[in-house]
């Protein structure tokens, strides 16, 4: 029991990632995170650990929240803790009239965001080192789709969006874990979680696109997140490497100061695809039902927070620049009116 209470879970990454993918209940949030980490530690670090030792110490010895938190030892470490207790041993007196409700503990700490001056981590070590040969992939892929006039560049746009859909749906699973189908509302409320994220518009742009005829716009934004995350990856791993040292960390540098750049490229080349959809409407290679769903994508984009602020810097720049244009065709104002408003239909726009 006292190697349990002692056991570092704020530093285990398995036990992250595992706790991620964990729905508490809002009643007993307490004593249910406690069960939790006992089946965990049984399964994972300790078969011969006793179940039992933890219901019946939780029933016996309530204990303060500072005393439960993650890995501490059971010993509260505060001087009001020690007021109440009498004896300053982390239980509670029977002589006190007083009652502290229980605090439910804190939700586990999200993953650190790529590109910033965190580790740039999604799950554990192994989950870590799949993510980065995806992204590695990714941008070798890209060379293909990019880099005019090589062969097999129609192959390699296919295999791009794939893996790029097999990698933006891993991190959904790593931050969100699996829905639940029963019930319906747990599904709901997941989907719910999931919608308003860029990885998971990024996943729909790519299965949209990704029976389509290649088009640069679409993968661009696709490799510039690749390129961040495997930076991110690098500069957490390999900080120590002669390598990364000489070339890769002026690199990483560089790519952080131009990171703000490098998401409004992202939108000039989403709002771009659709302008390209637009004019496929004359070519035989038309598709309105995929610029029906991508306007849709598109709508999301200009009012979800990872995307929003660059969505809008772009759309008041070609604002800008066609309105005196658009001034002198007083009939095409009048639909492009109509488009603003079914953009800002969305729920929650301001």
């Amino acid at each position: 029991m006292d190697a349990f209470k002692q056991y570092d879970f704020h530093n285990d990454e398995n036990w992250k990632a595992y706790i991620r993918s964990v729905e508490l209940p809002a009643r007993d949030a307490e004593e249910a995170m406690l069960r939790v980490k006992a089946r965990w530690y049984k399964k994972n670090i300790d078969p011969n650990f006793d179940l039992n030792q933890v219901s019946s110490g939780a029933k016996a010895q309530p204990q303060p929240q500072s005393a439960r938190a993650f890995g501490s030892g059971g010993a509260t470490s505060g001087a009001p803790a020690a007021a109440n207790s009498g004896t300053g041993s982390g239980t509670t007196s029977r002589g006190n009239t007083e009652y502290t409700p229980r605090a439910p503990p804190p939700p586990p700490p999200p993953p650190p965001r790529y590109g910033a001056a965190s580790s740039g981590t999604y799950g554990g070590v192994s989950a870590q080192q799949r993510l980065f040969l995806m992204h590695v992939g990714m941008l070798l892929l890209g060379v293909f789709v990019v880099v005019p006039f090589l062969p097999y560049s129609r192959l390699g746009y296919v295999y791009l969006m794939r893996l790029s859909i097999l990698a933006l749906g891993y991190k959904i699973y790593l931050q969100h874990g699996l829905p639940s189908f029963r019930p319906v509302s747990m599904m709901t409320a997941w989907f719910q979680r999931v919608m308003p994220t860029s990885d998971f518009l990024q996943l729909i742009t790519a299965l949209s696109f990704s029976a389509q005829p290649p088009m640069v716009l679409v993968a661009v934004p696709l490799l510039v997140l690749a390129a961040y995350h495997a930076a991110a990856y690098c500069a957490a791993h390999f900080s120590n490497h002669a390598l990364w040292q000489r070339y890769g960390s002026r690199l990483h540098v560089a790519m952080l100061r131009k990171q703000a750049d490098a998401l409004l490229l992202n939108a000039f080349c989403e709002i771009g695809t659709a302008a390209l959809l637009v004019l496929q409407l004359l070519t035989p290679a038309r598709s309105l039902l995929t610029l029906v769903f991508y306007g849709q994508i598109l709508k999301l984009k200009l009012h979800v927070p990872d995307s929003a602020p660059q969505h809008r810097q772009v759309w008041r720049k070609i604002n800008d620049l066609t309105l005196p244009y658009r001034r002198q065709v007083p009939a095409l104002e009048r639909f492009i009116q109509m488009a603003i408003r079914w953009f800002a239909s969305v729920p929650g726009a301001r």
